[in-house]
């Protein structure tokens, strides 16, 4: 019981589909509890990790945040003031911030062991699903629901907005989407849409850009890139400040993004990766043999691409394109996997697995 209610709410904070809807008091503001220490607190849900100068860092459930040397042994953080589940860690230089439900953004600036409260808004309903820091000040965080959140001073200030308020261009071809719908398929060849036409085509969470925003990539060089659900994605050229919107061959969400050499790889939903080197203006489908959901990756100092999922999913994609791949269904389910020390780092359903 206790393996089948983990992998639910594993895959649940991933997918942004575990979304709390019980009724919230708000004649109060609503504070926040901080983390407990949990003797077994490294095998509990971990659902990110990362690699900082020396240390790692893995965050999850119930506001946990471990720290490590070696990968082999952890110890939790001296003071996390939140007990919300934590979704996504990032660094800049020493600061390290991370993400959650209850909209909650924590920061720490010595390494992780301390931690303090920097956003928290549970009436919100809204997890953040990712963080990423263009510099010291300039930081982003995105949620459920088209949920943005912008920072030009290291997080002392979060702006709370969706996307459709930055979205400025459009790169959807709507009328090949109409023909891969129901009912749609025998659209002519010349068929073209007019004002108010475009209504045929069913956008789900696109109709208003209410899409959940999974992940977030900062190329380095003012470009970024977003994955959401349903298959749509959004890019920006200017560090974030504007951005256009586009869609993926696959129909399906997209969890997590990765750069490989001049090359971007997109994974997600049931085994589907794919990947393009033109700023996802292309894609090329990767084949990857497994229909098990990607939700984690890392890249190697060689340029192989690691992606880990669920049912113990493992994938390495080669620079080449060659794939080699190894899994157990009714293994533990992987959300994110670091390299370090000649060790390969997995967090998940299980906690901490190292190799």
């Amino acid at each position: 019981m206790r393996k089948s209610t983990i992998r639910y709410c594993l895959i649940s904070a991933l997918l942004a589909l575990f979304i709390d809807f019980a009724a919230i008091a708000q004649e109060d503001e609503i504070a926040a509890e901080p983390a407990i220490k949990a003797r077994l607190a490294d095998q509990s849900l971990l659902l990110d990790a990362i690699k900082v100068n020396d240390a790692l860092i893995a965050v999850g459930e119930r506001g946990h945040v471990l720290i490590s040397a070696s990968g082999q042994s952890w110890s939790q953080a001296n003071q996390v003031p939140v007990r919300s589940t934590l979704t996504r860690i990032t660094a800049s230089g020493r600061r390290l911030w991370a993400v959650g439900h209850d909209a909650a953004i924590i920061s720490s600036m010595d390494g992780g062991l301390t931690w303090f409260v920097q956003h928290f808004e549970p009436e919100a309903q809204e997890p953040l699903l990712d963080v990423v820091f263009v510099d010291p000040s300039r930081g982003y965080a995105i949620g459920a629901y088209g949920r943005f959140m912008s920072t030009r001073d290291g997080g002392i200030n979060w702006q709370v907005e969706r996307i459709a308020e930055r979205v400025t261009s459009e790169a959807i071809d709507w009328a090949a989407l109409a023909g891969e719908q129901d009912g749609y398929e025998t659209l002519p060849d010349d068929f073209e849409f007019s004002d108010g036409t475009d209504d045929m085509v069913d956008k789900g969470c696109f109709e208003f850009l209410e899409c959940h925003l999974n992940a977030i990539l900062n190329y380095g060089d003012g470009r970024m890139m977003i994955v959401a659900e349903r298959g749509y994605g959004y890019r920006s050229e200017d560090s974030g400040q504007t951005w256009e919107s586009f869609r993926f061959p696959y129909s399906g969400s997209m969890f997590g993004l990765v750069r490989q050499n001049d090359c971007i790889v997109a994974f997600g939903l049931r085994g589907h990766a794919q990947k393009s080197c033109d700023f996802g203006h292309s894609w090329e489908g990767i084949e990857t043999g497994t229909t098990q959901s990607l939700m984690g990756a890392t890249v190697t100092d060689d340029g192989r691409v690691l992606m880990v999922g669920s049912g113990s999913t493992r994938l390495v994609l080669h620079p080449d394109g060659r794939i080699e791949s190894d899994a157990d269904r009714m293994g533990s389910d992987y959300a994110a996997v670091v390299i370090a020390n000649g060790a390969t780092i997995l967090v998940g359903e299980d906690g901490v697995r190292h190799e």
